[in-house]
């Protein structure tokens, strides 16, 4: 009876402190273990510290609130070997490359299929080098609507010779100046970089002939040769990377959130929605 009683006791006894150690604490269902997802987070090293701080917080938060598993790889000035290893030795659901200065090195590594995972690559500025254009189709590609910026620059110009300021040009042949703002009669204040050696004497003549306030560059180039323009002594605007744009990065890994619980990862470009995009201004 003694034994009845005390074995009776023990097993009263287990009870009561196995509920106590559980009072409180959720347990984690076991289908969120089995489909717990993983992450690898790649930036580049020109990211903001607003922008990196964004993107920590939200990873915290993915993996606290939503159990997913992250890497996260920070200041990259390329995808290397290391970045190849890592993908070698780990498996991820999802891996997201923040950093236009990424892409083409992203571009050549996903190229080797080193992982089954859902690649994104997500610009991080406005792209003047056209590197966006260049991205693996089989990527996810969320980029700043190229639209809106030449709609930005387009008005700009327009108010800018409303104002009757003139202008000197400088392009190459492949990227000619709209009518609309050089109309033929006006050839002579186009300067042509191809094949031109003397482009900067002939800017330089041009621009005292006509007795110019501006000139705008309408093709990408070097900043040496923004500079060098400078020094004639006129106003000198880079229309390719006039632009500035700000982007929500706290709503841009939110919403990447969202589609990785939906599993409605696409491959292909988009643009950043109006939530994303903060604002494009000129600079």
């Amino acid at each position: 009876m003694v034994i009845k009683r005390f074995v009776l006791a023990f097993l009263l006894l287990s009870f009561i402190l196995t509920g106590c150690g559980n009072r409180g604490i959720p347990a984690i269902k076991q289908e969120l273990l089995d489909n717990k997802l993983s992450v690898l987070m790649l930036t580049g090293a020109s990211m903001s510290a607003p922008a990196k701080e964004s993107v920590g917080n939200a990873l915290q938060q993915w993996r606290d609130a939503n159990f997913i598993a992250f890497d996260w790889i920070k200041d990259l000035n390329q995808l290397d070997e290391s970045i190849i290893t890592k993908l070698k030795e780990s498996k991820y659901d999802y891996i997201y490359v923040i950093g236009n200065e990424l892409f083409p090195s992203a571009n050549g590594v996903i190229g080797q299929g080193l992982s089954a995972g859902k690649w994104t690559l997500l610009q991080s500025q406005l792209d003047t080098k056209g590197i966006t254009s260049q991205v693996n189709e089989q990527a996810s590609l969320l980029q700043i609507d190229s639209l809106q910026v030449e709609t930005l620059k387009n008005k700009w110009i327009q108010d800018l010779l409303a104002q009757n300021i003139v202008v000197e040009w400088v392009t190459r042949s492949d990227r000619p100046i709209p009518s609309a703002w050089a109309p033929s009669e006006e050839a002579d204040h186009i300067v042509l970089l191809d094949n031109n050696e003397q482009w900067f004497q002939q800017l330089s003549f041009q621009t005292r002939q006509h007795h110019s306030n501006t000139i705008i560059f309408y093709t990408p180039v070097e900043d040496a040769q923004v500079q060098k323009a400078k020094s004639i002594g006129v106003s000198v605007v880079d229309i390719s990377g006039a632009v500035s744009a700000e982007l929500n990065w706290a709503q841009i890994m939110d919403n990447r959130l969202a589609m990785m619980k939906s599993s409605s990862w696409k491959k292909g470009g988009t643009i950043y929605n109006e939530q994303e995009l903060k604002e494009l201004k000129m600079k």
